[in-house]
């Protein structure tokens, strides 16, 4: 009887010590991971922002009832990546934009499905997160309203055809730029592009359009660093490239842009550069197919953002810098592209890049039954600004390293730049003559080693088409080669032949194969340093 008085109040004892959480057992059921302790500040700093009423999330994430149901898709998005969701990767470092959970947060809401999702104290629930109504950067200082679209209630995806003329009495530069579309259950995407060199035809991209603004499930208003921003223009041209989703009725929407003036004088003028290539063609019934273009950097400058953009056949992009010292750094991979959610990406620190800088954006397609988005993949598809057409940019901003605005840019001081990126003892400057566009001359570059592989740099407007040299022969200072060249289209299968003089003279002649149309014919160049 003593012995068995002795093991009851042991058991009241370690039952007493179960209660306040204290001892072995007490310390793993305090470890379990609870939702209004643990699990609900995770949610409401990384999801309650789209998992709420009037945004396009499915469901809302804001309390235990709201979130019981979903714990177990909870935990297999987050798990898997899927959620929240992030594209890109940097081995220069980190995104402050990133919107990635933390391993402990992954663990910490597996944890709690696995113990079966409890409530835990309500009393421990932070407070909700409070969201601004309307405009999330506040009233705007404009606010430019697109032309109406109606949706139709069935059908394909829609992509209306729209434009607007900027109507400003004077230049102004802006601080921020919000996109809000006024039915969002319709609503997929709005890519706003623009003018970069605006009616005054100035900025490194002039005449050429550029990314302006971007509207898309999770994108955040567009708001530049302090005290840096982008010229408006009066007469400026927009265009808008808009994809709207039938839902069962007929719909309607009229997006609306809104702008926000910067104050005193602007330090630093941000610009963006289309980095990427409208000539290429995927060919039908592909799974991987790749495209390749470069751009030059010709001046200093430090990168703020990047917005890589492909339509429903990309499967991933990266951005490699080749740098004048002969280095090489990828700056943004994107690995597995969803052409669904349309983000920028903002370094936490600007990424310098030295003039000289060459960038190779290198793409692949799948344009095969085996990709479920693919519209047609029985039809060769090249560029164009419909969702069933694609495209292929790596959109990035930038400043200049010294100075307010980066100095103009040309086709000849990108050609310069590059020629300084590659080696002198095979890079050619050479001018071609295009009857085609009126006898204007393009000034490219050609990198045609005695060994290995050679490239064809090509401008167009501030992109370089990179066309490979293949199968290189050399005859003495004679020398032949094989170049696929498509501009719009105009293109085909060449042969290129020619010599080269001990003075470092090139010529040479372009041969169509197949029946084809040669854009050019005989061209003449020299080799870097030997002459212009």
């Amino acid at each position: 009887m003593e012995q068995l008085a002795v093991r009851t109040r042991v058991g009241i004892v370690g039952a007493v010590l179960m209660v306040l959480g204290i001892g072995g057992a007490p310390a793993l059921a305090q470890d379990q991971p609870t939702f209004s302790r643990d699990v609900a500040p995770i949610l409401y700093e990384n999801c309650v922002s789209c998992h709420r009423p009037g945004e396009l999330a499915p469901m809302a994430l804001r309390s235990y009832d709201e979130v019981r149901p979903w714990a177990r898709g909870i935990r297999d998005k987050v798990v898997s990546g899927e959620m929240p969701p992030w594209f890109a990767e940097s081995p220069l470092g980190y995104f402050k934009n990133d919107l990635r959970l933390e391993d402990t947060e992954v663990e910490i809401i597996s944890r709690w499905v696995d113990a079966g999702a409890p409530q835990g104290d309500p009393s421990m629930l932070p407070a909700l997160p409070s969201f601004p109504e309307g405009w999330q950067l506040g009233e705007p200082d404009l606010v430019v309203t697109l032309p109406k679209v109606d949706v139709p209630a069935e059908g394909p995806d829609y992509y209306p055809d729209l434009s607007h003329t900027l109507d400003l009495p004077e230049k102004r530069w802006i601080r921020g730029i919000e996109v809000r579309p006024s039915n969002r259950k319709v609503a997929h995407h709005s890519v706003i592009f623009t003018s970069s060199g605006g009616a005054e035809g100035r900025g490194l991209e002039s005449g050429f359009f550029d990314v302006l603004a971007v509207w898309s499930v999770g994108t955040n208003p567009h708001e530049f660093p302090q005290g840096m921003g982008r010229w408006v223009y009066p007469g400026q041209e927009w265009t808008i490239n808009a994809h709207y989703h039938p839902s069962g009725t007929a719909e309607s929407d009229e997006t609306q842009i809104g702008l926000y003036f910067g104050e005193g004088e602007m330090q630093k003028e941000v610009m963006a550069a289309l980095a990427g290539t409208m000539t290429f063609e995927i060919p039908p019934n592909v799974s991987n197919h790749e495209v390749r273009a470069s751009y030059i950097v010709d001046q200093d400058v430090n990168v703020i953002s990047y917005f890589p953009h492909m339509h429903v056949r990309g499967l991933n992009m990266d951005l490699i810098a080749n740098y004048p010292n002969g280095e090489q750094q990828s700056l943004i991979n994107v690995p597995e592209y969803n052409f669904d959610w349309q983000l920028f990406y903002y370094p936490e620190q600007h990424v310098p890049l030295p003039a000289g800088t060459r960038l190779d954006i290198v793409a692949n397609y799948n344009n095969s039954a085996s990709n479920p988005n693919n519209p047609n993949p029985d039809q060769a598809v090249g560029f164009g600004l419909q969702t069933t057409d694609e495209m292929m940019f790596n959109v990035f901003e930038f400043v200049a390293d010294e100075g307010v605005s980066p100095v103009p840019a040309t086709d000849e001081s990108r050609r310069d730049a590059l020629i300084a990126s590659l080696p002198a003892d095979a890079a050619y400057r050479i001018d071609l003559a295009a009857p085609m566009l009126g006898g204007r001359t393009i000034p490219t570059a050609l990198h045609l080693p005695r060994s290995g592989e050679g490239t064809w740099y090509l401008p167009m407007r501030g992109n370089l088409l990179v066309l490979p040299a293949e199968a290189i022969a050399w005859d003495g200072d004679s020398y032949r080669f094989d170049l696929q060249l498509r501009l719009g289209p105009i293109g085909g299968q060449f042969v290129v032949a020619g010599e080269v003089a001990t003075d470092g003279e090139i010529q040479g002649n372009f041969e169509a194969q197949g029946g084809g149309f040669a854009p050019f014919s005989t061209f003449e160049g020299a080799r870097a340093g030997a002459g212009n």
